[in-house]
């Protein structure tokens, strides 16, 4: 599911935080805005971003004989251009938290 600041409050459940879902949820609403701000620095540089939430569980297959990971409540960075395709790998809320602190401040060395 993409994340907006129109559905952050429908999000009630984030993987590895132990916060509170008000706290999750105010930090999402941060992490939105700072994604918008880094996207506009690269803009015509590179294909804009977008925070993606994993809102199912993950299926379990019987021929599988390793664990099977369950990625509900985790995120991903995903392009706008090409949604099949990821920016990283699938991420708890603070450590998209720390991937997106790295991300503005590569955007705020660009120069125009």
């Amino acid at each position: 599911m993409r994340v907006t600041t129109d559905n952050i409050e429908n999000i009630e459940y984030y993987a590895g935080c132990n916060y509170p879902v008000s706290t999750c949820q105010s930090i999402l609403h941060i992490l939105v805005d700072d994604l918008e701000r880094c996207n506009k620095k690269f803009e015509g540089i590179v294909a804009r971003m977008y925070i993606d939430y994993v809102d199912s569980h993950t299926s379990y297959s019987p021929e599988r004989v390793d664990p099977c990971p369950d990625y509900y409540g985790c995120f991903q960075l995903r392009w706008e251009d090409d949604p099949s395709e990821t920016v990283g790998t699938i991420m708890t809320l603070l450590e998209m938290d720390t991937v997106l602190c790295a991300i503005c401040e590569i955007s705020e060395r660009i120069r125009k």
